[in-house]
Order: structure tokens, then sequence, then C-alpha cells
């Protein structure tokens, strides 16, 4: 059972967050105003706090940011509860410090749900800090928050392969492949700046706004060139310290065609007939730097071709010499494996690399994705 902490000045509100709380075993403590809030974290330490934003006493992000200078009480999560449509103050609280953020009004099963995945979250944490401390490094903690946002299956109807190599050090590579419909999926690939725990976060809340504005949006309406500039506004340089890459498409087997769009990322391969094809076309800036004008290239496609995604640590991945293994060695591995299934052809490119580099590590992510059409 674990102690929550539920800080709100609405009393139906705290009444009911109890309720739903209680039902699932877990022990609430109210507070109606930052100070009852700050004279019972004196009293003893919560395993969460639920925030409102807005108390008759205090800005919800002032004691969010009070809370994350204090060494004692920095490592409880914070979950904000704010208005649905409070998108900024729900990107500054995450830029703060807190874990996630609950819409009012919200659902009961989405407070649970929320509320143990954070907890399992912390708990998590907490161990491999412990694990950090001890081996004075950051890699496992960051290394498996990553690895949990992989996603385990493909979705019926769109055969995928891929291959996900987190680096010694820990980048930010982070993907997924889902249904829109029965004949339309979704793919992306994005690949955070930088190395450690601040890229695997980054890489978590880029993994929680797609599936957000996926609910937003909803499936049928997915529209990718909204998305990239959605993007582009949410996760600015100035308040994340941090850019990424991403190159996001939409499978349409019903059409034969991929709309697909390039933030920076290197481009894909597509494989027709014997032939590679770099799609280079349309590629805009980075992520962050408000360049992002939501272009969208159409590509025609019929089946048995292949596209491959991929990040640039497969591409950049030194051997013992200090050579690089390239685009062009990529370009003619691909080629190579026209006359075999995507399954052996990905397994084909593990082999390759991982003999290429032979005992050197990896600085990098390595991650590549292999639809067929």
């Amino acid at each position: 059972m674990s102690r929550i902490l539920v800080v709100d000045d609405d009393l139906s509100v705290r009444v009911l967050l109890k309720s739903i709380l209680a039902r699932d075993e877990h022990e609430v403590v109210e507070s109606a105003d930052g100070e009852s809030a700050f004279s019972s974290l004196s009293r003893g330490k919560p395993d969460m706090i639920l925030l409102d934003l807005m108390l008759p006493d205090y800005n919800g992000l002032d004691i969010l940011n009070e809370l994350k200078q204090d060494r004692e009480l920095e490592s409880i999560p914070v979950i904000v509860l704010t208005g649905s449509a409070d998108r900024e103050s729900k990107l500054t609280a995450l830029s703060s410090g807190a874990v996630d953020f609950i819409s009012k009004p919200f659902l009961p099963e989405e407070v649970i749900l929320r509320v143990n995945t954070q907890l399992k979250l912390h708990d998590l944490i907490k161990s491999l800090r412990i694990a950090v401390d001890n081996l004075e490094n950051d890699v496992l903690a960051a290394g498996k928050i990553q690895n949990a946002l992989v996603p385990q299956s493909n979705p019926q109807g769109l055969a995928v392969e891929w291959i996900y190599e987190p680096s010694y050090r820990v980048g930010g590579d982070i993907f997924d492949v889902f249904k829109l419909s029965d004949n339309r999926f979704f793919v992306y690939l994005a690949d955070m700046s930088g190395h450690g725990v601040n890229a695997a976060m980054l890489s978590v809340m880029v993994h929680r706004f797609i599936e957000d504005f996926r609910i937003g949006m909803g499936d049928r309406d997915f529209d990718l060139g909204v998305f990239m500039k959605e993007l582009d506004k949410s996760f600015v340089f100035e308040r994340f310290n941090l850019f990424f890459t991403i190159v996001s498409l939409i499978v349409d087997l019903e059409e034969g065609i991929v709309l697909l769009s390039n933030a920076g990322h290197p481009s894909p391969l597509i494989q027709r007939n014997g032939s590679v094809e770099l799609l280079d076309r349309q590629r805009e800036g980075l992520v962050g730097i408000n360049m992002i004008r939501g272009d969208v290239a159409k590509i025609p496609f019929l089946s048995g071709d292949r596209l491959l995604l991929y990040t640039d640590g497969l591409i950049e991945v030194m051997n013992e010499g200090g050579e690089m293994f390239g685009e062009d060695r990529l370009i003619d591995l691909v080629k190579s494996c026209s006359k075999i299934d995507i399954k052996r052809t990905s397994g084909r490119l593990k082999d390759s690399y991982e003999s290429f580099k032979g005992d050197a590590l990896a600085e990098d992510d390595i991650t590549a994705l292999l639809i067929e059409f």
C-alpha cells in the first residue's frame, strides 16, 4: 500500500480521488492548500503527490519547484492535476520535474493507471539508483526505462522487423509501430541528442506526447503534417536543452502509398526491383528549433518493396581501427538481401554491424526498422 498526498482546494476533487485511490488500497492524505501540504510533508514523506496547479495560497508550479530543490523531497514523484485544455501548464510542469499529468475531469480508470504506472516506475528508478550509485554510472537506470518503451510485437497486418541495441552510454532512440485502421499504420523512429538519463527521459516524454496526440486527434483523422508541427511546438530546445530527430510515416496498404515526414533524421532507404534509393526529399530541420513546416512526401510502393528506417548510430558505428560503417556499406548490404525474407535480412544486418565493430563499444544506440509491403 502506498501513501499519496492529494493537494487540491476543491473538496469534491479530494473526496473523489480519495475514494478512487482507497479502492486500490492506497492511503490518502489530503491538503486543501500549499501551506497545509508543506506541513504534511514535514511530518512524513508520501510515496507520491497529486498536485493541483491552482491553489488559493500558492501556484502549484512554485510548490513543484520547491520540492525539486529540497534534497529530502526531490525524489517524490509528482503528478499534476490540470484543466484538459491547459497544454502550456502541462509542458511547464513536465519540464519542471512532474512525472505525469491528469486532466480534469478525470476517469477513475485513468487515475489508477497513471498513479500505479508512476509508482512502479518510481520503485524501479529507486532500485536502479542504488545500483547506479554502486557502479558510479547511470546507464542501468536509463537503459531499463528505454527498453520498457520498445514495442514487444508487431501490429497485425504489417510485416515489420527491427533491431534495437542500446549503446553502453545510453542514447535515446525510441520507436513504435501501431495500427490506425485495418489498412493504415503509423510508424516513427526518433533519436534524442546526447546520452544518459536526460536523453532517456526525453524519449519517455516524446513517447507519451505521441500517445496523447493520437488520443486527442483520433486514429481516423491522424494528420502527419499537423503531428510534426505540434511536436516541434511542444519540445522547444530552450525548454528541454535537448533536441531530437524523427522520421514518421503513415503506411496505407489500400492506397499503396507511404506518407513520410523527416525532421533532421537519416534518410530512409527503399528497396525495389533489386535497387536501393535514398528517400531524402523534403527533409526538414531538427525538432525544437521552430523549423518544421509539416511537409509530407507521398511515396507509392508495390508489393515486395521494402523500406528501411534507421538512426545514425547504425552508419556511424566505428570498428577497432577507427573506420565508420557508413551509408554506402549499408546500401550495398540492403541490395544483397533482396532475395531473402525480412526476418533473415534483419538478422544479416545485425550480424554485419556486430562483425564490423568487433569488440569496440557502440557510442550510440543502434536502431533499424525494416518494413515489407
